[in-house]
Protein backbone atom coordinates (compact mmCIF):
# COMPACT_ATOMS: atom_id res chain seq x y z
CA UNK A 1 0.00 0.00 0.00
CA UNK A 2 1.19 3.38 -0.73
CA UNK A 3 2.20 5.35 2.45
CA UNK A 4 5.85 7.03 1.59
CA UNK A 5 6.89 10.94 1.13
CA UNK A 6 6.86 11.32 -2.94
CA UNK A 7 4.77 8.86 -3.68
CA UNK A 8 2.34 9.19 -6.04
CA UNK A 9 -1.45 8.49 -6.00
CA UNK A 10 -4.32 9.44 -7.64
CA UNK A 11 -7.93 11.26 -7.59
CA UNK A 12 -11.62 10.21 -8.78
CA UNK A 13 -10.21 11.52 -11.90
CA UNK A 14 -7.22 9.71 -12.46
CA UNK A 15 -5.26 13.13 -11.67
CA UNK A 16 -1.90 12.15 -9.87
CA UNK A 17 -1.19 13.65 -6.72
CA UNK A 18 2.16 13.54 -4.67
CA UNK A 19 2.43 12.93 -1.00
CA UNK A 20 4.41 15.48 0.66
CA UNK A 21 5.09 15.74 4.54
CA UNK A 22 3.47 12.80 6.80
CA UNK A 23 1.32 14.68 9.29
CA UNK A 24 0.21 12.17 12.01
CA UNK A 25 -0.21 8.27 11.76
CA UNK A 26 -3.05 6.33 13.71
CA UNK A 27 -4.82 3.00 14.24
CA UNK A 28 -6.45 3.22 10.70
CA UNK A 29 -4.25 5.09 8.27
CA UNK A 30 -1.64 7.70 8.16
CA UNK A 31 -2.24 11.57 6.32
CA UNK A 32 0.02 13.29 4.76
CA UNK A 33 0.09 16.67 2.70
CA UNK A 34 -0.01 17.29 -0.99
CA UNK A 35 2.47 19.06 -2.83
CA UNK A 36 -0.34 19.88 -5.83
CA UNK A 37 -3.01 20.70 -3.35
CA UNK A 38 -1.94 22.69 -0.23
CA UNK A 39 -5.09 23.24 1.18
CA UNK A 40 -6.10 19.89 1.40
CA UNK A 41 -4.17 16.91 2.84
CA UNK A 42 -4.40 12.62 1.90
CA UNK A 43 -5.35 10.43 4.25
CA UNK A 44 -4.43 6.54 3.12
CA UNK A 45 -5.67 3.30 4.84
CA UNK A 46 -3.43 0.92 6.46
CA UNK A 47 -4.40 -2.29 5.11
CA UNK A 48 -6.87 -3.20 2.31
CA UNK A 49 -8.69 -5.58 4.22
CA UNK A 50 -11.77 -3.43 4.83
CA UNK A 51 -11.15 -1.24 1.88
CA UNK A 52 -14.57 -1.99 0.19
CA UNK A 53 -16.40 -1.30 3.18
CA UNK A 54 -14.57 1.98 3.73
CA UNK A 55 -14.66 2.82 -0.11
CA UNK A 56 -18.66 2.13 -0.01
CA UNK A 57 -18.51 4.38 3.25
CA UNK A 58 -16.95 7.11 1.94
CA UNK A 59 -18.79 7.39 -1.31
CA UNK A 60 -22.06 7.27 0.76
CA UNK A 61 -20.34 10.56 2.45
CA UNK A 62 -19.51 12.29 -0.91
CA UNK A 63 -23.05 11.91 -1.57
CA UNK A 64 -24.74 13.10 1.76
CA UNK A 65 -22.28 15.71 2.40
CA UNK A 66 -23.47 18.17 5.33
CA UNK A 67 -24.48 21.98 5.08
CA UNK A 68 -21.29 23.10 7.03
CA UNK A 69 -19.14 25.00 4.27
CA UNK A 70 -15.78 27.23 5.71
CA UNK A 71 -16.30 30.23 8.14
CA UNK A 72 -14.45 33.31 7.31
CA UNK A 73 -12.42 34.40 10.64
CA UNK A 74 -9.86 36.57 10.59
CA UNK A 75 -9.54 37.39 7.24
CA UNK A 76 -9.15 33.49 6.23
CA UNK A 77 -11.70 30.19 5.67
CA UNK A 78 -12.06 28.06 8.87
CA UNK A 79 -12.74 24.72 8.22
CA UNK A 80 -15.68 23.46 10.40
CA UNK A 81 -15.24 19.65 9.70
CA UNK A 82 -12.75 17.42 7.38
CA UNK A 83 -14.95 15.91 5.41
CA UNK A 84 -13.85 13.82 2.71
CA UNK A 85 -13.58 15.47 -1.01
CA UNK A 86 -12.68 12.73 -3.56
CA UNK A 87 -11.55 9.17 -3.11
CA UNK A 88 -8.18 8.52 -4.11
CA UNK A 89 -6.38 5.28 -5.74
CA UNK A 90 -3.22 3.83 -6.57
CA UNK A 91 -1.51 3.10 -9.66
CA UNK A 92 -3.60 0.12 -10.46
CA UNK A 93 -7.02 1.53 -9.90
CA UNK A 94 -7.06 0.18 -5.94
CA UNK A 95 -8.96 1.93 -3.33
CA UNK A 96 -6.38 3.54 -0.43
CA UNK A 97 -8.40 6.67 0.77
CA UNK A 98 -9.34 10.15 0.18
CA UNK A 99 -8.37 14.14 0.40
CA UNK A 100 -10.42 16.30 2.79
CA UNK A 101 -9.67 19.85 3.77
CA UNK A 102 -6.60 20.65 5.66
CA UNK A 103 -7.77 22.02 9.23
CA UNK A 104 -5.43 24.00 10.72
CA UNK A 105 -4.39 22.76 13.89
CA UNK A 106 -2.44 25.48 15.50
CA UNK A 107 -5.36 27.75 15.62
CA UNK A 108 -7.20 25.00 17.33
CA UNK A 109 -7.93 23.30 20.64
CA UNK A 110 -9.81 21.04 22.03
CA UNK A 111 -13.22 21.17 24.58
CA UNK A 112 -11.44 19.34 27.10
CA UNK A 113 -9.33 22.00 28.09
CA UNK A 114 -11.65 24.80 28.25
CA UNK A 115 -14.13 22.67 30.75
CA UNK A 116 -11.52 23.43 33.83
CA UNK A 117 -11.19 27.07 34.39
CA UNK A 118 -7.99 26.85 35.74
CA UNK A 119 -6.31 25.15 33.16
CA UNK A 120 -8.25 27.49 30.69
CA UNK A 121 -6.63 30.42 32.33
CA UNK A 122 -3.34 28.35 32.04
CA UNK A 123 -3.59 28.01 28.06
CA UNK A 124 -5.46 31.37 27.64
CA UNK A 125 -8.62 30.21 26.37
CA UNK A 126 -11.85 32.09 27.43
CA UNK A 127 -13.29 30.96 30.85
CA UNK A 128 -16.85 33.47 30.48
CA UNK A 129 -20.13 32.13 29.92
CA UNK A 130 -20.56 33.88 27.18
CA UNK A 131 -17.97 32.18 25.43
CA UNK A 132 -18.69 28.88 26.75
CA UNK A 133 -22.64 29.14 25.60
CA UNK A 134 -21.44 30.23 21.97
CA UNK A 135 -19.33 26.98 21.99
CA UNK A 136 -21.95 25.10 23.20
CA UNK A 137 -24.70 26.39 20.56
CA UNK A 138 -21.97 25.85 17.54
CA UNK A 139 -21.74 22.16 18.48
CA UNK A 140 -25.52 21.96 18.81
CA UNK A 141 -25.50 23.20 15.28
CA UNK A 142 -22.62 21.32 13.80
CA UNK A 143 -24.88 18.16 14.80
CA UNK A 144 -28.09 19.08 14.19
CA UNK A 145 -26.41 19.70 10.17
CA UNK A 146 -24.96 16.00 10.24
CA UNK A 147 -28.31 14.61 11.75
CA UNK A 148 -30.16 15.94 8.97
CA UNK A 149 -27.93 13.94 6.77
CA UNK A 150 -28.51 10.88 9.24
CA UNK A 151 -25.45 11.02 9.62
CA UNK A 152 -23.75 10.93 14.00
CA UNK A 153 -21.17 11.01 15.50
CA UNK A 154 -21.77 8.51 18.35
CA UNK A 155 -18.18 9.19 20.12
CA UNK A 156 -19.00 12.51 20.82
CA UNK A 157 -17.15 13.75 23.98
CA UNK A 158 -15.03 17.06 24.47
CA UNK A 159 -11.55 15.33 23.78
CA UNK A 160 -12.88 15.01 20.10
CA UNK A 161 -14.25 18.31 19.16
CA UNK A 162 -11.80 21.23 18.34
CA UNK A 163 -13.23 24.93 18.29
CA UNK A 164 -10.95 27.73 16.91
CA UNK A 165 -9.23 30.14 19.52
CA UNK A 166 -10.25 33.33 17.45
CA UNK A 167 -13.79 32.88 16.64
CA UNK A 168 -15.16 30.03 18.98
CA UNK A 169 -16.45 27.99 15.54
CA UNK A 170 -16.32 23.88 16.27
CA UNK A 171 -13.99 21.94 14.15
CA UNK A 172 -14.17 18.36 13.99
CA UNK A 173 -11.72 15.63 12.59
CA UNK A 174 -12.12 11.90 11.76
CA UNK A 175 -15.18 12.29 10.20
CA UNK A 176 -14.47 8.50 8.55
CA UNK A 177 -15.14 7.11 11.83
CA UNK A 178 -18.70 8.49 12.57
CA UNK A 179 -22.56 6.44 12.04
CA UNK A 180 -22.50 7.26 8.29
CA UNK A 181 -25.98 6.85 5.97
CA UNK A 182 -25.22 5.53 2.90
CA UNK A 183 -27.88 3.75 0.37
CA UNK A 184 -30.01 1.58 2.44
CA UNK A 185 -26.61 0.76 4.16
CA UNK A 186 -25.95 1.90 7.42
CA UNK A 187 -22.26 2.21 8.13
CA UNK A 188 -21.47 1.88 11.99
CA UNK A 189 -19.26 3.99 13.98
CA UNK A 190 -16.39 2.21 15.58
CA UNK A 191 -15.82 3.66 19.24
CA UNK A 192 -17.88 4.73 22.35
CA UNK A 193 -17.00 6.69 25.56
CA UNK A 194 -18.93 5.39 28.70
CA UNK A 195 -18.75 8.70 30.31
CA UNK A 196 -21.10 10.05 27.95
CA UNK A 197 -22.44 7.00 27.00
CA UNK A 198 -26.79 6.80 27.14
CA UNK A 199 -28.27 4.77 30.05
CA UNK A 200 -29.99 2.04 27.49
CA UNK A 201 -26.46 1.63 26.11
CA UNK A 202 -24.21 1.36 28.52
CA UNK A 203 -24.28 -2.47 28.46
CA UNK A 204 -25.75 -3.77 24.77
CA UNK A 205 -23.98 -0.67 23.30
CA UNK A 206 -25.35 1.73 20.51
CA UNK A 207 -26.95 -0.68 17.38
CA UNK A 208 -27.87 0.78 13.95
CA UNK A 209 -31.04 3.10 14.53
CA UNK A 210 -30.05 3.90 17.86
CA UNK A 211 -27.19 6.50 17.04
CA UNK A 212 -29.09 9.60 17.07
CA UNK A 213 -30.45 8.69 20.56
CA UNK A 214 -26.58 8.45 21.74
CA UNK A 215 -25.72 11.87 20.00
CA UNK A 216 -28.60 13.75 22.03
CA UNK A 217 -27.44 12.28 25.33
CA UNK A 218 -23.80 13.13 24.65
CA UNK A 219 -24.75 16.67 23.58
CA UNK A 220 -26.41 17.04 27.13
CA UNK A 221 -23.51 15.91 28.98
CA UNK A 222 -21.19 18.38 26.94
CA UNK A 223 -23.52 21.10 27.12
CA UNK A 224 -24.12 20.96 30.82
CA UNK A 225 -20.00 20.78 31.60
CA UNK A 226 -19.63 23.54 29.41
CA UNK A 227 -22.37 26.00 31.40
CA UNK A 228 -21.15 24.57 34.60
CA UNK A 229 -17.83 24.63 35.30
CA UNK A 230 -16.62 21.68 33.51
CA UNK A 231 -18.99 19.69 36.16
CA UNK A 232 -20.15 16.15 34.39
CA UNK A 233 -23.82 16.02 35.00
CA UNK A 234 -23.55 12.49 36.61
CA UNK A 235 -21.47 13.63 39.40
CA UNK A 236 -22.75 14.78 42.91
CA UNK A 237 -22.59 13.62 47.11
CA UNK A 238 -23.61 9.80 47.23
CA UNK A 239 -26.49 9.13 49.85
CA UNK A 240 -25.67 6.22 51.10
CA UNK A 241 -22.48 2.96 50.72
CA UNK A 242 -24.38 1.34 47.74
CA UNK A 243 -24.32 4.56 45.18
CA UNK A 244 -21.44 3.96 42.64
CA UNK A 245 -18.62 5.62 42.44
CA UNK A 246 -18.00 5.72 39.03
CA UNK A 247 -19.80 7.49 36.10
CA UNK A 248 -20.48 4.60 34.37
CA UNK A 249 -22.28 3.44 36.54
CA UNK A 250 -24.06 6.05 37.52
CA UNK A 251 -25.73 6.93 34.28
CA UNK A 252 -26.59 3.42 34.07
CA UNK A 253 -29.10 3.67 37.33
CA UNK A 254 -30.14 6.70 35.99
CA UNK A 255 -28.82 8.99 39.62
CA UNK A 256 -29.17 12.65 37.93
CA UNK A 257 -28.85 14.68 41.21
CA UNK A 258 -29.87 18.40 39.14
CA UNK A 259 -33.47 17.87 38.42
CA UNK A 260 -36.00 20.70 39.32
CA UNK A 261 -38.11 19.63 42.44
CA UNK A 262 -37.26 17.36 45.44
CA UNK A 263 -33.98 16.16 45.94
CA UNK A 264 -32.87 13.20 44.66
CA UNK A 265 -33.20 10.11 46.82
CA UNK A 266 -29.42 8.41 46.38
CA UNK A 267 -27.42 11.74 45.57
CA UNK A 268 -27.35 15.35 46.13
CA UNK A 269 -25.82 18.19 44.08
CA UNK A 270 -21.85 19.12 44.00
CA UNK A 271 -21.98 22.07 45.97
CA UNK A 272 -19.66 24.03 43.18
CA UNK A 273 -22.58 23.75 40.71
CA UNK A 274 -24.31 26.45 39.58
CA UNK A 275 -27.06 25.09 38.11
CA UNK A 276 -29.77 27.09 40.11
CA UNK A 277 -28.70 29.67 38.64
CA UNK A 278 -29.75 28.59 35.36
CA UNK A 279 -32.58 30.14 34.07
CA UNK A 280 -36.55 27.72 33.76
CA UNK A 281 -36.08 26.85 30.33
CA UNK A 282 -32.51 25.54 30.20
CA UNK A 283 -33.33 23.62 33.81
CA UNK A 284 -36.23 21.79 31.63
CA UNK A 285 -33.98 21.01 28.93
CA UNK A 286 -31.92 19.37 31.05
CA UNK A 287 -34.32 17.59 32.88
CA UNK A 288 -35.47 16.24 29.45
CA UNK A 289 -32.16 15.45 27.99
CA UNK A 290 -31.30 13.46 31.39
CA UNK A 291 -35.22 11.77 31.91
CA UNK A 292 -35.08 7.55 32.34
CA UNK A 293 -37.33 8.15 29.07
CA UNK A 294 -35.10 8.33 26.20
CA UNK A 295 -37.84 9.72 24.11
CA UNK A 296 -37.95 12.56 26.15
CA UNK A 297 -34.36 14.03 24.59
CA UNK A 298 -34.25 17.34 23.26
CA UNK A 299 -32.87 16.95 19.33
CA UNK A 300 -29.69 19.04 18.47
CA UNK A 301 -31.54 21.29 16.54
CA UNK A 302 -33.74 21.92 19.67
CA UNK A 303 -30.72 22.84 21.74
CA UNK A 304 -29.23 25.18 18.68
CA UNK A 305 -32.67 27.09 18.99
CA UNK A 306 -32.36 27.64 22.52
CA UNK A 307 -28.89 28.30 22.90
CA UNK A 308 -28.36 30.65 20.10
CA UNK A 309 -31.16 32.80 22.00
CA UNK A 310 -28.84 32.91 24.83
CA UNK A 311 -25.55 33.37 22.49
CA UNK A 312 -26.61 36.26 20.27
CA UNK A 313 -25.15 39.09 22.41
CA UNK A 314 -28.57 41.48 21.24
CA UNK A 315 -30.68 38.60 22.82
CA UNK A 316 -30.19 40.46 25.96
CA UNK A 317 -29.88 37.17 28.32
CA UNK A 318 -26.62 37.24 29.43
CA UNK A 319 -25.45 40.61 31.56
CA UNK A 320 -22.05 41.42 32.95
CA UNK A 321 -21.73 40.41 36.91
CA UNK A 322 -21.41 44.01 38.74
CA UNK A 323 -19.11 42.33 41.22
CA UNK A 324 -16.44 41.18 38.61
CA UNK A 325 -16.18 42.18 34.52
CA UNK A 326 -15.09 38.67 33.83
CA UNK A 327 -18.15 37.35 34.81
CA UNK A 328 -21.70 36.94 33.20
CA UNK A 329 -24.40 35.44 34.19
CA UNK A 330 -28.49 35.26 33.18
CA UNK A 331 -30.31 38.00 33.29
CA UNK A 332 -32.03 38.07 36.62
CA UNK A 333 -30.22 35.69 38.28
CA UNK A 334 -27.46 35.65 40.40
CA UNK A 335 -24.08 34.95 39.50
CA UNK A 336 -23.00 31.78 39.68
CA UNK A 337 -19.31 32.00 39.10
CA UNK A 338 -19.06 34.57 42.12
CA UNK A 339 -21.32 32.07 44.18
CA UNK A 340 -18.32 29.41 43.09
CA UNK A 341 -15.92 31.48 43.56
CA UNK A 342 -16.54 32.32 47.67
CA UNK A 343 -17.35 28.90 47.83
CA UNK A 344 -13.85 28.02 46.91
CA UNK A 345 -12.48 30.85 48.80
CA UNK A 346 -14.16 29.59 52.11
CA UNK A 347 -13.17 25.72 51.83
CA UNK A 348 -9.55 27.15 51.35
CA UNK A 349 -9.92 29.42 54.71
CA UNK A 350 -11.31 26.54 56.25
CA UNK A 351 -8.22 24.33 54.90
CA UNK A 352 -5.56 26.88 55.68
CA UNK A 353 -6.99 26.80 59.80
CA UNK A 354 -7.18 23.40 60.11
CA UNK A 355 -3.84 23.18 59.00
CA UNK A 356 -2.40 25.72 61.43
CA UNK A 357 -4.62 23.90 64.31
CA UNK A 358 -3.07 20.53 63.56
CA UNK A 359 0.60 21.07 65.56
CA UNK A 360 -1.43 22.66 68.52
CA UNK A 361 -3.75 19.40 68.72
CA UNK A 362 -0.62 17.07 68.05
CA UNK A 363 0.86 18.87 70.89
CA UNK A 364 -2.22 18.32 73.32
CA UNK A 365 -2.57 14.73 72.66
CA UNK A 366 0.86 13.48 72.84
CA UNK A 367 0.46 15.21 76.55
CA UNK A 368 -2.54 13.94 77.26
CA UNK A 369 -1.63 10.64 76.00
CA UNK A 370 1.93 10.98 78.68
CA UNK A 371 -0.62 12.03 81.26
CA UNK A 372 -2.84 8.80 80.93
CA UNK A 373 0.59 6.39 80.93
CA UNK A 374 2.19 8.27 84.04
CA UNK A 375 -1.45 7.60 85.77
CA UNK A 376 -1.62 3.75 84.65
CA UNK A 377 1.74 2.98 86.23
CA UNK A 378 1.50 1.32 89.59
CA UNK A 379 2.84 3.29 92.65
CA UNK A 380 5.76 0.60 93.31
CA UNK A 381 6.93 1.15 89.72
CA UNK A 382 6.77 4.73 89.74
CA UNK A 383 8.83 4.44 93.20
CA UNK A 384 11.23 1.91 91.60
CA UNK A 385 12.25 4.65 88.93
CA UNK A 386 12.30 7.11 90.73
CA UNK A 387 14.45 5.55 93.24
CA UNK A 388 16.38 3.39 90.63
CA UNK A 389 15.84 0.34 92.49
CA UNK A 390 14.94 -2.55 90.30
CA UNK A 391 11.46 -3.28 89.48
CA UNK A 392 9.20 -5.90 90.92
CA UNK A 393 10.66 -8.40 88.53
CA UNK A 394 14.16 -8.20 89.82
CA UNK A 395 12.79 -8.20 93.18
CA UNK A 396 11.16 -11.71 92.78
CA UNK A 397 14.51 -13.16 90.42
CA UNK A 398 16.87 -11.78 93.67
CA UNK A 399 14.74 -13.26 96.56
CA UNK A 400 14.29 -17.00 94.81
CA UNK A 401 18.28 -17.11 93.73
CA UNK A 402 19.01 -16.33 97.80
CA UNK A 403 16.81 -18.43 98.38
CA UNK A 404 18.02 -20.98 96.56
CA UNK A 405 21.46 -20.66 97.77
CA UNK A 406 20.53 -20.71 101.72
CA UNK A 407 19.17 -23.61 100.72
CA UNK A 408 21.72 -25.34 99.10
CA UNK A 409 24.40 -24.21 101.64
CA UNK A 410 22.46 -25.12 104.67
CA UNK A 411 20.85 -28.60 103.25
CA UNK A 412 23.91 -29.85 101.25
CA UNK A 413 27.23 -27.87 101.33
CA UNK A 414 27.54 -27.90 105.28
CA UNK A 415 26.64 -31.35 106.07
CA UNK A 416 28.67 -32.45 102.60
CA UNK A 417 31.84 -30.48 104.69
CA UNK A 418 31.37 -32.17 107.76
CA UNK A 419 31.49 -35.82 106.10
CA UNK A 420 34.76 -34.63 104.19
CA UNK A 421 36.72 -33.79 107.44
CA UNK A 422 35.56 -37.16 109.32
CA UNK A 423 37.99 -38.87 106.40
CA UNK A 424 40.40 -37.33 106.25
CA UNK A 425 42.74 -34.94 108.12
CA UNK A 426 41.90 -31.43 107.81
CA UNK A 427 44.55 -29.53 105.39
CA UNK A 428 45.09 -26.14 103.81
CA UNK A 429 42.28 -27.41 101.19
CA UNK A 430 40.03 -27.66 104.45
CA UNK A 431 40.93 -24.00 105.17
CA UNK A 432 39.80 -23.00 102.01
CA UNK A 433 36.41 -25.19 101.49
CA UNK A 434 35.17 -23.46 104.89
CA UNK A 435 35.90 -20.32 104.12
CA UNK A 436 33.82 -20.36 100.84
CA UNK A 437 30.98 -22.42 102.17
CA UNK A 438 31.05 -19.80 104.88
CA UNK A 439 31.43 -17.27 102.15
CA UNK A 440 28.25 -18.22 100.09
CA UNK A 441 26.44 -18.95 103.39
CA UNK A 442 26.65 -15.01 103.98
CA UNK A 443 25.40 -14.02 100.58
CA UNK A 444 22.38 -16.20 100.71
CA UNK A 445 21.58 -14.93 103.89
CA UNK A 446 21.96 -11.39 102.53
CA UNK A 447 20.13 -12.08 99.69
CA UNK A 448 17.48 -13.33 101.62
CA UNK A 449 17.51 -10.63 103.88
CA UNK A 450 17.03 -7.48 102.10
CA UNK A 451 14.88 -8.64 98.71
CA UNK A 452 12.62 -10.73 100.67
CA UNK A 453 10.91 -7.77 102.29
CA UNK A 454 11.02 -5.62 99.59
CA UNK A 455 9.24 -7.92 97.56
CA UNK A 456 6.71 -7.63 100.56
CA UNK A 457 6.24 -4.33 100.43
CA UNK A 458 5.59 -3.95 96.31
CA UNK A 459 2.35 -6.03 96.71
CA UNK A 460 1.14 -3.90 99.07
CA UNK A 461 -1.57 -0.85 97.41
Amino acid sequence: MPGRSGEQVYDAQRRPLTLERLLKSGGAGSVFTLKERPREVAKLYHSDKDARVYERKLQAMLELQPDLPPMEGQGADQVQIAWPLTLLRDGGGRFIGFTMPILDLSATSDLEHVLQERQARAEGLPTGLGAKMTLAANLAVMLAALHRRQHYVVDLKPLNVRFYRSTLFIAMLDCDGFSIQGKGERFPAGQVTTDYLAPEFQQPGVKPGQEEAQDRFALAVMVFQLLNSGLHPYAGRPQGATVPSDLPARIAANLYPYARGKPHPRMLPSPVSGHEMFPPALRDMFDRAFSTQARRRPSAQEWATLLLDYARRNAGQLVTCGKDAAHQHFVGMSCAACARVELLAGSARAAQTRSRQKPAKARKQRARTAARVAQAQPVGAQASAASGVPGVMSRVTMAVIGTLLLGWVMGWGMPAYRRYSALVDPGIWDGVGLAVQMAMLAIAILLFILFVPMLIMSKRP
